[in-house]
């Protein structure tokens, strides 16, 4: 990876921000507890543009260049590219942010698909990005019951901490409880040291727990699931569905914050409960 300050980043962000080339608008935020799991939703008219689903749509980019011929993303400019990792993947800013900035680790092989397990080039870029900036943390939403609104594979990069990630590490400790069932692993080597080996043989296992929970008997069913790289930590969140009675949600969202364009969308989350929800998009603990 580059060693490219992320001032400059920030300076690209703002600049494409500017030219209407990235989606980023103000957001308010409601924040709340709900059977003891901290909530936060984040509410961005901005997001009315963003596709949401993997057969959707934006009629303001569909007449620009795709990430390659297999892509269903978007690339208006190329300075959305902020440089290659390992001549497998690009790094990028995400073109539909509430985060200032937010990056995309995306395949070079644009046929290369959401649903897939996530291999060693992966874990290899994503490391790259992590050791160079400190305070970042990585996910991925596999497959649309993950919580994927694109099928070109990706990763994607935000500010730490995830919102609620106390409560998954004092859950782990067995000392409180969260609504869904997920798998944490911490390297005691830290992402600096750890071998992306041993990365891929714990991610591995964790599959296989995945598998296990959601009775998937087959290895060549797609097991939906949500990964979190943070704290020199892993965790795996197997998921049963992206969306329950009309409220959906991703990684970032199993991690406690929601991203909506509107107080009509939280209102269903809180008609629901929030808790109720998690439990239904993943696996009840």
């Amino acid at each position: 990876m580059d060693n490219i300050p992320e001032q400059q980043v920030l300076d690209t962000f703002d600049a494409l921000v500017a030219e209407d080339l990235i989606v980023y608008g103000p957001h308010t935020k409601h924040q709340l507890t709900d059977e003891g799991f901290p909530m936060e939703f984040r509410i961005c008219p901005a997001l009315l543009t963003k596709p949401h689903t993997t057969t959707a749509s934006n009629t303001n980019y569909n007449h620009t260049r795709r990430w390659g011929p297999g892509s269903d993303m978007f690339c208006p400019s190329e300075r959305l590219i902020l440089c290659q990792l390992n001549n497998t993947h690009d790094l990028a800013l995400n073109l539909f942010c509430v985060d200032r900035p937010q990056l995309l680790i995306l395949t070079s092989d644009s046929y290369r698909r959401q649903h897939e397990m996530l291999h060693a080039d992966d874990f290899t870029a994503v490391l790259d990005v992590l050791r160079k900036w400190e305070g970042w943390y990585a996910i991925f939403n596999c497959g649309e019951k993950g919580g994927c609104s694109r099928v070109h594979k990706h990763l994607q990069g935000l500010r730490g901490a995830p919102y609620a990630w106390e409560a998954l590490v004092r859950a782990a400790k067995g000392e409180g409880k969260v609504p869904f069932q997920f798998f944490m692993h911490r390297f005691e080597a830290g992402f600096t040291k750890v071998d992306v080996a041993d990365v891929l043989r714990v991610y591995t296992e964790m599959l296989g727990r995945c598998r296990q929970v959601l009775g998937l008997n087959h290895d060549e069913e797609i097991c939906p699931h949500n990964v979190v790289l943070w704290d020199d930590s892993i965790v795996v969140i197997p998921r049963r569905a992206g969306i329950w009675k009309g409220a959906s949600a991703n990684t970032g969202g199993m991690l406690g914050s929601v991203w909506v364009p509107d107080q009509a969308e939280v209102e269903k989350w809180l008609q629901l409960g929030c808790a109720n929800v998690l439990r239904e998009l993943g696996v009840p603990s």
